[in-house]
């Protein structure tokens, strides 16, 4: 098999470095015009890109000295910017891919809830239909950007009368719209908070902020985790993106830390872990030109991935000594990327532990992959056929 990628003189690789040369220090509203800001996505708003195009684009669009679109707005580009492609209206995708291309909208999922752990089937947040609009009330909470983001991706139940995986619908809301408080949870890192829980009281949604029918909500959730899953299957330290294990070890080789005995153990096994991760990378591409849909070998990839963040991280914080205790950027030295939030080892390694708890759990993740990938008998789940309003933690919210 050939694991070579496109090479410099490609023809398509110097198209695109061509047009930023013309173009230096373009605007995303530049590159969405151009389709390479979702280039896999079909026209107007992509150039149905397939893997390597998109993998030049990537490259030539970092090597311009820019962020990528896709650590920018990753819920818009990414994980459900796509349902409305497939199950979107014409009027919702004229409102809101033009911005979100552009990066001028943030998206954000409005998804977990505070009593719903993992179980996602069993949020309480209700969105109930009065006239032409619905009414929203709930609690989510660990929402990603959603302090800054203009549209929220919102999970809410419908129908509490039917089973609490078919009541479910999903909405595209003005996150600006009163009634949304949102509050930021503050963590570890000492940054900027990624995360948010974000209270609805009486918020009033358009009734054609429904994405797809009335019951879809859950079927549309799955989707999208499955697609941010499979994004996630990169050797990138955090959820896929950063520095990888290649930096890893440059920088290691760089300092002469990599002469620890231990040390150099460990980071040889990370190593071996990172190309695995790479060469999954590399068939998620050849899917993706074979005309292969993400399934649920996302959830394999992200299992793998996500634990090997985290020993990269380690690592990197370890081979500084009693120094590793402190807050400090400048762990190992690293290429010159935009890799966003996660651009260097010491923010990796205070966010690390959020690798195996966000987008799915370990333990869900290993069930998913047994029951889904491996065959094996389901877990029998008592609730999944009883009505909501049934439910313990319906009554209430069923009640009002």
């Amino acid at each position: 098999m050939d694991f070579n990628l496109p090479g410099e003189d490609d023809p398509r690789r110097v198209k695109v470095r061509s047009w930023f040369e013309k173009n230096p220090n373009p605007t995303y509203a530049q590159l969405a015009a151009q389709g390479w800001t979702a280039s896999n996505w079909p026209e107007p708003w992509g150039v149905s890109a397939d893997a390597e195009m998109q993998w030049i684009i990537d490259e030539e669009i970092q090597r311009a000295g820019l962020e990528l679109p896709y650590t920018i707005n990753a819920i818009g580009l990414n994980q459900c910017g796509q349902s409305l492609l497939t199950h979107g209206t014409e009027a919702q995708r004229q409102k809101f891919l033009p911005p979100a291309l552009a990066c001028e909208e943030i998206w954000c999922m409005l998804f977990s809830e505070p009593s719903g752990g993992s179980d996602l089937g069993g949020l309480r947040t209700t969105a109930k239909l009065e006239g032409d609009h619905y009414i929203v009330n709930g609690h989510k909470i660990w929402t990603s950007v959603a302090d800054h983001a203009s549209v929220g991706v919102l999970v809410a139940r419908t129908d509490t009368s039917k089973p609490k995986h078919t009541g479910l619908s999903m909405f595209l809301i003005d996150m600006h719209s009163p009634g949304i408080t949102v509050n930021p949870i503050i963590d570890l890192t000492g940054n900027k908070n990624e995360y948010n829980e974000v209270f609805l009281d009486n918020v009033k949604v358009p009734a054609d902020a429904l994405l797809g029918r009335e019951g879809d909500g859950w079927k549309l959730a799955i989707e999208q985790l499955q697609t941010e899953r499979v994004g996630m299957t990169k050797p990138g330290v955090v959820w896929g993106m950063g520095p990888t294990a290649r930096d890893l070890m440059d920088g290691l080789i760089k300092t002469g830390r990599i002469s620890d005995p231990l040390l150099r153990d460990d980071a040889a096994k990370t190593y071996i872990e990172g190309e695995i991760l790479r060469l999954l990378t590399y068939r998620n591409m050849s899917n993706r030109m074979n005309g292969k849909p993400a399934g649920f070998e996302g959830s394999a990839g992200k299992m793998l991935s996500s634990p090997h963040g985290q020993r990269m991280a380690d690592i990197a914080k370890r081979s500084q000594g009693a120094a590793g205790m402190i807050r400090d950027p400048d762990v190992l030295p690293l290429p010159d990327k935009k890799w966003g939030m996660f651009s260097d080892w010491d923010y990796a390694y205070w966010f690390s532990p959020a690798n195996t708890l966000g987008v799915g759990t370990q333990e869900v993740l290993l069930n998913v992959v047994a029951e889904r990938v491996l065959g094996l008998p389901r877990d029998i789940d008592p609730t999944a056929k009883i009505p909501f309003s049934e439910l313990s933690g319906g009554r209430a919210k069923a009640a009002e």
